[in-house]
């Protein structure tokens, strides 16, 4: 319901003109002159205000002005003897008033006329500032997504003039002249021969291709047609992202495999010399059969610990069976990591330190992928470290994130005409982490939102961090 504030110093009038409009819907209240009129506006809001121009102590005019300056979107209707029919034009004109009607009027029913229509003006009033509103914030977050995004961005308008670039497009094809030049005159041949293509095909339909790139970069391209004005003509847009890095990740699963399948032979072989060995010997002694189980189960375990972790990086690319949650470090950096790490290592004295600060944030991360991680970091310590050293592992939080840290002391092995099962095992182990190993963690900590860094490899001793983002929880009550 519109609210009308009715405004003349004649009382008979202004009952009049109140009452009919109270008959016809609307809310109205009645001032006798402009100041008590700028008191209610004062005190509240109303719609339309309806005043006489000629009035003692503050005309219809000054009103206006006023209540103008106390609300801009007030529509208001000026009522004036047909002598004053200039200055109502020229309220109109310059002050902003909606209408006028010359009293007195011809019917009463001219007056709730003009009010519906100027209640109906302001609501448009309204719409079209909040659509306006609504408009320039889309296209304010539009250009800034533009802006930021590291998509290269280019559209071409219907005469094939570039009428937008974004800076990730003018930084990828090294021009800045890119807006107001013709499409086909500035893009580099590849994306020329791919539009030639795209057109010929009718462009009519979104089309995505790769294409090589250079100095081994890969492009992912996205074509599509837009309309242009209301006149039939189409431009179209076209976004490039670069892709190199999933190629790399292709890459570095290929090379996995290939390792991996390289890994195995070895290991397979020992573990058939070892079977054979147990089948043809007629006479054996437990001593000698339990080493030999003891040497077959150790070679099996390491065949599937490399398959774990390649099935693993594939699982967490694919995103398939995996499921991110809220985890405490301590709950994984915990007792039973001690008993099994001293169970592993105790040949050769290795002791396990686990320095985890109190408090520490829960991370989101999947629980089984990242126990490997944390396992085979220890796992590569332990194989850097000389008999009766120790490995370190540390957790603390530094601003949003929370910082993991596995220190190995180096490897200090002296020279000799053997080398003992558990050192050539150590050595072999360290050529992989660092290797393959570490390209694997990398992939899959990266995938979590995570980084990985490399402090030392030498024999004098190395850390791993690795940087986790605390879970969102963790952080709203930081």
């Amino acid at each position: 319901m519109s609210r009308v504030l009715v405004v003349d110093d004649e009382e008979a009038y202004r009952s009049l003109m109140a009452g009919h409009l109270e008959r016809k819907g609307f809310e109205v209240e009645k001032a006798s002159d402009g100041k008590q009129a700028l008191a209610r506006l004062q005190e509240s809001s109303f719609d339309v205000l309806v005043t006489d121009l000629m009035m003692p102590k503050m005309s219809g005019l000054d009103l206006l002005r006023q209540a103008k300056k106390l609300d801009p979107w007030l529509e208001v209707i000026v009522i004036t003897a047909s002598g004053q029919v200039g200055n109502a034009i020229s309220a109109m004109r310059e002050d902003g008033a909606f209408d006028y009607l010359l009293k007195p009027l011809e019917t009463i029913g001219e007056l709730s006329l003009a009010v519906g229509r100027a209640a109906q003006h302001r609501n448009l009033r309204f719409d079209r500032d909040r659509l306006n509103d609504q408009l320039t914030a889309e296209a304010s977050r539009l250009q800034a997504l533009m802006t930021h995004t590291g998509e290269a961005i280019i559209s071409v308008d219907q005469t094939g003039t570039i009428s937008v670039a974004n800076p990730s497009a003018v930084h990828l094809l090294g021009r800045s002249d890119l807006i107001g030049s013709i499409a086909h005159e500035v893009l580099p041949k590849a994306l020329v021969d791919l539009l030639d293509g795209w057109h010929m095909m009718g462009d009519s339909e979104p089309t995505v291709v790769e294409l090589n790139w250079t100095d081994d970069a890969l492009q992912l391209v996205s074509l599509a047609s837009i309309a242009e004005g209301g006149n039939g003509g189409r431009g179209w847009v076209m976004v490039c992202r670069d892709i190199t890095h999933l190629k790399n990740l292709d890459e570095l699963k290929m090379r996995m495999l290939t390792e991996a399948a390289g890994k195995i032979r070895l290991p397979l072989a020992q573990a058939v010399s070892r079977l054979a060995e147990l089948g043809e010997a007629s006479e054996i002694s437990n001593e000698d059969r339990s080493a030999t189980i003891y040497q077959l189960a150790k070679l099996l375990g390491r065949i599937q610990s490399w398959m774990d972790e390649l099935l693993s990086l594939v699982r967490v690319e694919a995103g398939i069976g995996y499921q991110t949650g809220e985890v405490a470090f301590a709950e994984v950096a915990n007792q039973d990591l001690q008993a099994r790490f001293d169970e592993l290592n105790k040949e050769r004295n290795l002791n396990l330190v686990l320095e985890i600060e109190d408090d520490l944030p829960e991370i989101r991360v999947e629980k089984g992928v990242f126990e490997r991680i944390l396992q085979g970091l220890i796992s590569r310590a332990a194989a850097r470290s000389s008999r009766g050293g120790s490995v370190r592992v540390s957790g603390r939080r530094h601003q949003d994130l929370v910082w993991i840290e596995v220190t190995d002391e180096g490897l200090q092995k002296q020279k000799s005409n053997t080398m003992e099962d558990d050192e050539f095992e150590g050595a072999e182990y360290l050529q992989e982490l660092e290797g393959f190993g570490l390209e694997m963690v990398k992939a899959i900590v990266n995938r979590m939102g995570g980084q990985v860094w490399v402090k030392g490899q030498g024999a004098v001793g190395s850390t791993i961090a690795i940087s986790l983002p605390i879970a969102e929880g963790e952080r709203e009550l930081a």
